[in-house]
């Protein structure tokens, strides 16, 4: 069995109803956790009296396992929240409606269409909002701060999907058309860009922490670069990810 597979195999062997339960399933995915041959050998002895034994340590085992997941989650996702940052610049002073990208023929645009735009000026403010918030938890304020920041983080990204979605249609939509009909474009310079700039990210944690998940995850995100720069190949070759 996969390392994996464990994780879930356990959350359904502490599902299953105590009457139920395969004692031995039991001390076998504990065995393979935990390597105690003696304690696997003592809960043979006697499966039928150990239940309560394997499903305590079982317990254990999945409640660790799963804040180790949900701290990887978050990890990624404040990976996410940063390239955000940087793109949007959220640190920075809101911009006027020029800068902002508001098209010249805005007030000729229909209803649906200029709603994108005061849409996303909302957007805009509640990306801000939850930023700030996110930046203010720490593990002096916070007793958890996985949990306080992944409502936060998962919110903070959906907001942005909306955004880069509603500046699609806004920017791409041709008079005269149905604004259904509009496709959703994308930019391949700005598509790299962020991948490049989440690259960048990624190798400074690797090269505090070289994990291969670490590794696996930038030599994936590499690849799908299709004509990465000299000097972002010259830092992937340096961490010895080429």
């Amino acid at each position: 069995m996969l390392e994996a597979e464990l994780t879930p195999k356990i959350q359904e062997w502490l599902n299953t109803p105590a009457a139920s339960r395969n004692i031995v399933a039991g001390a076998e995915l504990l065995l393979r956790v935990t390597r105690n041959r003696i304690l696997h050998a003592n809960i043979l002895r006697n499966p039928s009296a150990k239940g309560e034994l394997v499903a305590y340590h079982l317990g254990k085992i999945l409640k660790k396992r799963l804040v180790d997941i949900t701290h990887a989650q978050v990890d990624a996702m404040m990976e996410q929240v940063a390239t955000i940052e940087a793109n949007r610049g959220l640190d920075r002073q809101p911009r006027t409606p020029a800068q902002n990208g508001r098209r010249a023929d805005h007030d000729q645009l229909p209803p649906e269409v200029q709603q994108l735009y005061v849409e996303n000026a909302d957007l805009m403010r509640r990306m801000r909002e939850t930023h700030t918030r996110l930046r203010l938890i720490s593990p002096l304020n916070s007793t958890c701060p996985d949990s306080d920041r992944y409502p936060l983080a998962k919110a903070l990204i959906d907001y942005d999907t909306r955004y880069r979605n509603n500046w699609n249609l806004y920017d791409h939509y041709v008079p005269g058309t149905p604004v259904a009909s509009t496709p959703l474009a994308s930019d391949p310079r700005t598509d790299a860009k962020n991948a490049a700039k989440l690259l960048n990210l990624l190798l400074g944690k690797y090269a505090k922490n070289p994990t291969e998940a670490a590794a696996a995850r930038i030599r994936k995100l590499y690849a799908s670069v299709a004509a990465p720069s000299e000097a972002l190949a010259a830092k992937i070759a340096a961490a010895g990810l080429a």
